[in-house]
């Protein structure tokens, strides 16, 4: 707050009861030109003038006090900030009455606290608080509980590592809800309080704290924090004149060294702060924003300086936040007219404490929520656009984001989400020792056997080669960590290779970060069974392996948004499968060797129709574009007017019959077996384990009855060229190129019978 820039000081004078006003020794009063306080003898007409922030003469009551003093606690409190309010003077000089009251009326502190509850009782709906109540009382090296009589531990005082500040453990902490909580709690601390100073013939100080934790459920991310401290100190004795002797010696000096010690801190204080600050002002070489730069550093500076000053006793440790210019301190001085070098005294020591400066700031904490929020906001903007078919294999980035999405959905709800167990590691059979000399055993015990922890194996070329995990007659198995360079295994070894379900990660260089390419199981160190592989270009392939290679059912997402379905061998798509284009259209059908090959249907969902027909290397042969049945109207439906309509069937025939001959007259000619695309389907059922449907979506593998593919082109003759051509490099240069020139020949020779055909027709 722009207006709390110091440690205020209030004034008030104990009003006089009729008998003491002959005894009056000094008179105070405002100098309102001047802005002072003026102390002086009644028969002077001169006194000593003194800086003030309020002053409450003696006809002022409790509520005046409040409503100046009281009012701007509360307003600091709820804006987040830490208040403070020091009851100061000499004995006698009414501090218990001003903050305790009596039956009459209430004190500034039940005041205070009245209007504190009456305001977060107004706080809109989604505002809640949490605030908790500490009373304690101290001399310069004792604290005692006042909340718990029966803990006789002299209670230290600690610096809280984590948010900074001082704080007393193992003080009792009670949650209030309501202001007639807090009241009974005030009201059995001094009841403890009362009791104490009997046992001991002597009172202490006295302070009572309250922490305010503001929860806002439209902002979770942010809590603030803010605190209210009275302090009740006790004036000091002059115990030496009053013929004090042992325990009751003993507490009064203490309380006397406390007083001392806090006055001579904060002068203290203030002297570092001039030093530091002028030093900053007096730079010449700074500029006027760089001397305002540097004047805000080291005010910051200053908080941190100002603690070691407050160290002499707990007292003075207790004060440290209120007087580092980091809390809205108000040293509140009760003064009587019956003593003017007691009252003087008290406004010297003021003095001081005015010229410390304050620069406020709200105590916002970030939750936990708000650190998983933010982690969460910091790991979506490191994750790229992904343009995959919907459904595919998260990326590290994207599962990392997944989990935190559900931690901080978990936390917004008041749950913590479950953690993901540890891997367990298994068993490893005791080791069988032989037989016979003792040497023996003594050689098989050193072999490596069990779960031991991180082993350096050598390379050749001197790297980076470590295992950590189980080991079975000197070769990794079990469950390990293997790290070169270059790569990162984490999952089960069988004699010594990666065998059962593992993570495989990789790295370009020992500075990069590294990225899983793989997850699954793998049999002899190669990916066999089921798997994921994240491929360099963005595909990701989520299927079956067979040594190595994609074989059985399987998904490959291509990173332009296109997706495959369906059966793979080496590789390769082979038998029954699905091709999914990004722009709505697919084809379903048989394929070989990474071809279309066979029946198949292409669906073309922007236009409504579909073409059913035969295939071969990837290229339609024969077959005919339908309307689908949602189709309503002749949009896209041009052809040409059928010739011969009642022998279709025997031309499709005919052309299937050059299809077969074409595929035996090319397996033939590569030394393959002739190809028949019927027994394609029967031929990859053994290869397909019986949970593929489950691990594949819960669906059975399609057959030429179903739909499940996907088509593209604008032109498909164009597309279907174009997809043979881009898949040519992996059939084999050789192999391709002797493809084409059969596929040309045949093509040349099946036109011509096919136009003698149609003439005879």
């Amino acid at each position: 707050m722009a207006d709390f820039d110091h440690v205020k000081i209030a004034v008030r004078c104990r009003p006089l009861l009729e008998e003491e006003r002959s005894r009056i020794q000094v008179i105070i009063k405002t100098d309102e030109e001047n802005d002072k306080l003026i102390a002086f003898y009644p028969e002077s007409k001169e006194g000593l003038l003194y800086n003030y922030d309020y002053f409450f003469p003696e006809e002022t009551s409790q509520l005046d006090v409040f409503q100046v003093v009281g009012q701007e606690m509360v307003a600091l409190c709820m804006g987040g900030y830490n208040s403070c309010c020091i009851g100061y003077g000499p004995s006698a000089a009414g501090k218990t009455h001003t903050f305790f009251g009596s039956k009459q009326e209430h004190g500034l502190i039940q005041m205070t606290t009245k209007e504190l509850f009456d305001q977060i009782k107004a706080e809109p709906e989604n505002i809640q608080y949490d605030v908790t109540f500490t009373y304690w009382e101290m001399n310069a090296d004792h604290i005692r509980d006042a909340l718990n009589i029966a803990n006789k531990e002299n209670l230290p005082v600690r610096k809280n590592p984590k948010h900074g500040g001082i704080y007393i453990p193992n003080l009792t902490e009670v949650s209030v809800n309501s202001w007639d909580e807090l009241d009974n709690c005030i009201m059995t601390g001094n009841i403890t309080r009362i009791k104490l100073a009997a046992e001991r013939q002597a009172r202490w100080h006295g302070f009572l704290k309250l922490k305010l934790v503001k929860h806002d459920k439209n902002n979770p991310d942010k809590i603030y924090t803010s605190t209210m401290l009275f302090g009740h100190l006790k004036g000091p004795d002059r115990v030496g004149q009053k013929g004090a002797q042992g325990t009751v010696m003993k507490h009064g000096s203490s309380v006397n060294k406390s007083i001392t010690l806090l006055g001579a801190a904060m002068q203290h204080v203030v002297e570092m702060r001039r030093r530091k600050l002028n030093s900053v002002l007096a730079d010449e070489t700074l500029d006027y924003e760089q001397t305002q730069a540097k004047l805000a550093q080291t005010q910051k500076e200053l908080l941190k300086d100002s603690e070691s000053l407050f160290a002499e006793c707990k007292l003075t440790q207790i004060l440290t936040e209120a007087f580092n210019g980091g809390t809205g301190t108000i040293l509140l001085a009760n003064v009587s007219a019956t003593d003017y070098h007691e009252t003087t005294d008290t406004l010297e020591n003021l003095q001081n404490a005015q010229q410390i400066q304050v620069a406020l700031k709200q105590n916002v904490q970030t939750t936990k929520t708000g650190f998983v929020h933010k982690k969460l906001q910091d790991v979506q903007q490191q994750v790229p656009e992904n343009p995959l078919a919907e459904g595919h294999p998260l990326t590290e980035l994207e599962e990392k984001v997944k989990v935190l999405a559900e931690k901080y959905d978990h936390l917004l709800q008041g749950t913590e989400r479950p953690e993901t167990p540890p891997q367990q590691m298994p068993e490893v059979a005791p080791q069988e020792l032989p037989r016979g000399q003792r040497w023996k055993q003594s050689d098989a015990k050193a072999n490596k056997h069990g779960t031991r922890s991180t082993v350096y194996i050598p390379t050749s070329r001197g790297g980076k080669n470590t295992y950590k995990g189980q080991w079975a007659n000197s070769l990794k198995a079990g469950y390990g960590e293997q790290i070169t360079e270059l790569s990162k295994y984490v999952g089960e070894w069988g004699g010594g290779l990666r065998d059962g379900e593992g993570t495989l990660h990789v790295r370009k260089s020992k500075t990069d970060e590294w990225k899983r390419i793989y997850k699954g199981s793998w049999r002899a160190d190669k990916r066999h069974g089921y798997g994921t592989n994240w491929y360099d270009n963005g595909d990701i392939y989520e299927g079956y392996w067979q040594d190595g290679k994609r074989s059985g059912v399987g998904k490959l997402y291509i990173i332009n948004g296109d997706k495959i379905e369906g059966q793979w061998r080496n590789d390769k798509t082979e038998g029954w499968a699905t091709l999914y284009l990004k722009n709505g259209d697919w084809f379903e059908g048989h394929w070989h060797n990474g071809l279309r090959e066979g029946p198949g249907v292409w669906y073309y969902e922007s236009k409504e129709q579909l073409y059913i027909g035969q295939w071969h290397l990837g290229v339609a042969k024969c077959g005919t574009v339908e309307d689908m049945e949602r189709k309503e109207d002749n949009t896209n439906s041009h052809f040409l007017p059928r010739v011969g309509v009642l022998c279709v069937d025997k031309v499709l025939d005919d052309t299937k019959d050059k299809l077969k001959r074409q595929r035996e007259l090319i397996s033939g000619g590569l030394g393959e077996q002739s190809l028949d695309y019927s027994l394609c389907e029967d031929d990859m059922e053994d290869d397909i384990p019986e949970e593929d449907s489950a691990r594949l979506g819960g669906e059975d593998v399609p057959s030429p009855t179903k739909k499940g593919a996907a088509g593209m082109a604008d032109t498909l003759q164009q597309d279907i060229e174009e997809y043979i051509e881009a898949v040519g490099d992996d059939i084999g240069g050789d192999s391709f190129a002797q493809i084409k020139k059969l596929h040309k020949q045949q093509a040349a020779a099946a036109d011509g019978a096919a136009a003698a055909k149609m003439a005879s027709y």
